[in-house]
């Protein structure tokens, strides 16, 4: 039986792709060129990617964040700048030779027992034939997803920019890694005396860690409280997270290598034995 390749799902966010209030083409082609040197025969990613409500609000030339605009007009810019953000995705994959497949779906997709499993199996199948998904919230017509975050709400009714999306993927697909992307370092822990130092690896996800983590940042609906939230989740099926700053290059390669960057969440326990849907 052919071996398995090891399947890494890098999630970026809204704030990695982002430059002067518009999203950066920059940015998407670092992303792209990264994933594509990094890819072959040895494994296999999925991009899990935020950025369409940005991109849409780049094309109409809006001068807001996301964060200022009502459910409307959000769903109108995602719908705008998806189709747009996932060309530039395929332009600069495509250099590289890699195919790219675009993937939407809301919450509802996935409670749903028989779009749940096609999901898996078409993940699989594009996964075989050496393909990079792209996936998103589907912003256009997603609800609970664009609604303001609510601390209160309990994390299992909402995906939050992608960072709890992302941990569903990585660990139903029994994923080797997953590679969550911002424009910070990692967690920060915070002294009594306002000074801050980053935590380069977290073996228990205790509730003082929860409550210490930050809100969302300027662009994304997410924050590092998302994160840690979305890396328990993973963590809990024996998978490993790395929480580190996109905006930096070669960072997935630097993350791949071994290098210590970022923060890094260890599980407590092995990962569970592969089970692929189809």
């Amino acid at each position: 039986m052919k071996k398995r390749r090891p399947i890494i799902v890098v999630k970026v966010g809204t704030s990695v792709l982002s430059e002067n209030g518009g999203i950066s083409e920059k940015a998407i082609r670092n992303i792209a060129y990264q994933i594509a040197e990094m890819s072959g025969e040895d494994r296999s990613f999925i991009l899990v990617s935020s950025g369409a409500i940005l991109s849409g609000i780049t094309i109409l030339g809006l001068k807001a964040t996301p964060h200022q605009l009502d459910l409307t007009e959000k769903q109108v810019c995602a719908s705008i700048g998806q189709p747009h953000l996932m060309s530039l995705y395929e332009k600069y994959f495509r250099e590289k030779g890699i195919i790219t497949a675009q993937m939407l779906f809301t919450e509802e997709d996935l409670a749903n027992q028989i779009a749940y499993k096609n999901v898996w199996r078409t993940l699989n199948a594009l996964l075989k034939r050496g393909v990079v998904p792209i996936i998103n919230e589907n912003d256009a017509v997603s609800v609970k997803e664009l609604l303001p975050v609510n601390p209160y709400v309990p994390d299992d009714v909402r995906f939050g920019d992608n960072d709890r999306l992302s941990a569903i993927i990585a660990s139903k697909l029994r994923s080797d890694l997953l590679i969550m992307l911002s424009d910070v370092d990692g967690y920060f822990e915070v002294a009594d005396d306002g000074s801050r130092r980053l935590v380069k690896r977290i073996e228990v996800m205790d509730s003082g860690i929860m409550k210490s983590a930050h809100g969302r940042g300027k662009y994304g609906r997410g924050g590092m409280r998302t994160k840690l939230q979305a890396a328990k989740i993973v963590a809990e099926t024996g998978i490993e997270v790395v929480i580190a700053n996109g905006t930096k290059d070669g960072i997935i390669k630097e993350i791949l290598s071994g290098k210590e960057v970022g923060t890094r969440i260890v599980p407590a326990i092995t990962k569970k034995s592969q089970h692929h849907l189809g």
